[in-house]
């Protein structure tokens, strides 16, 4: 399996595995809120899918899994046993090359990115879906993060990352990459886009600031990215067209935008039944997602989706919450630091 695959594969996952709940109870991400020019909304990510950092010793190898002796000193668990399955992806930690389970020793430091999902037992157990071993004792492992916004500079890009750092890059920084994918540019480097960072040095700036010498670019898993400025949507970096009947408008504290502009801007066709009042959106003939006007919920295939707001018409326009249409579409909601 490719990495861009496996990605995409573990997202839909986690995010089916989210959608179930509704939508009050979906994790969120940090949201974003309008200025004062703009009547107040708040815009979320829901259903975050990105995996949690653990590392320690490795005191214990099986069959597809192995035990970890937690390192970190304010964690809830002092053991952690994670499986390793065909989607894990195992690294060096120094070169970036792909290793196998069987390179893993007893006794070595490891870092794992794992779940989010681990089972309540003691101690508790969670799937890797990033391994890197082979760790110097003298020099720190490579950071994991997900992109979430990308600003050009004179001489290249500075990346603001799920764990609050700025990365500076540039022409000199090497680029590597991920498994499965034939190269790598810094124009490949989006919100949505996953990196593995080599950097010693971070400032004591907020947020954090580094300049990594190495990193390593995997493809997003989203179907493309989404960000709002007052009444202005951009998709993949390119504002939408919204005025007249299709112009965004802030209700309840969410902010409206027209189904079939977005889903239309992303490839997609809409259809709308009159008999059932429903909408269709479909992609390639495959029917993504369907929803009955004026109900809160969607559904995907055979999952249903809590909406944070109903979806309305008016003047023959639906309008469905961005929150919404950022699940429904899998988008990556972009944030600035």
């Amino acid at each position: 399996m490719t990495s861009h695959r496996l990605w995409k594969t573990l997202l839909t996952a986690a995010l089916s595995a989210a959608l179930l709940l509704p939508a009050a109870a979906a994790a969120e991400a940090e949201p974003e809120t309008t200025g004062a020019e703009t009547p107040a909304y708040t815009l979320t990510q829901r259903g975050d899918t990105f995996p949690i950092r653990t590392w320690g010793q490795v005191v214990e190898l099986g069959e597809g899994s192995l035990t970890l002796e937690n390192s970190q000193e304010d964690s809830a668990y002092q053991k952690l046993v994670v499986n390793v399955d065909e989607d894990t992806l195992i690294l060096d930690a120094v070169t970036g090359e792909t290793r196998s389970f069987s390179d893993i020793r007893q006794g070595e430091t490891l870092y794992a990115w794992v779940g989010p999902v681990m089972t309540r037992s003691i101690p508790p157990i969670t799937t890797a879906r990033l391994l890197l071993c082979g760790v110097p004792s003298d020099v720190g492992a490579p950071t994991y993060a997900e992109v979430q916004s990308v600003t050009q500079t004179e001489d290249g890009v500075d990346v603001y990352v799920t764990n609050e750092v700025v990365l500076h890059l540039n022409s000199e920084t090497e680029l590597l990459a991920a498994p499965g994918a034939e190269q790598a540019a810094l124009t490949d480097i989006v919100p949505g886009t996953r990196l593995l960072s080599w950097y010693s040095i971070t400032t004591l700036s907020l947020p954090a600031q580094a300049t990594p010498t190495k990193v390593m670019v995997f493809p997003s898993a989203y179907s493309g990215w989404v960000s709002a400025r007052g009444l202005t949507v951009s998709l993949n970096g390119q504002a939408l067209d919204l005025t007249g009947d299709q112009a965004p408008r802030v209700e309840d504290g969410r902010l409206l935008v027209p189904v079939r502009a977005v889903a239309e801007a992303l490839g997609c066709t809409v259809s709308w039944e009159p008999y059932t009042n429903q909408v269709v959106v479909s992609q390639e003939d495959t029917e993504l997602y369907r929803f009955t006007i004026g109900q809160d919920q969607a559904v995907m295939g055979d999952v249903t989706v809590g909406l944070v707001a109903p979806s309305k018409a008016e003047e023959g326009v639906t309008l469905m919450a961005l929150d919404d249409l950022i699940v429904l579409h899998s988008l990556k909601l972009e944030t600035s630091f």
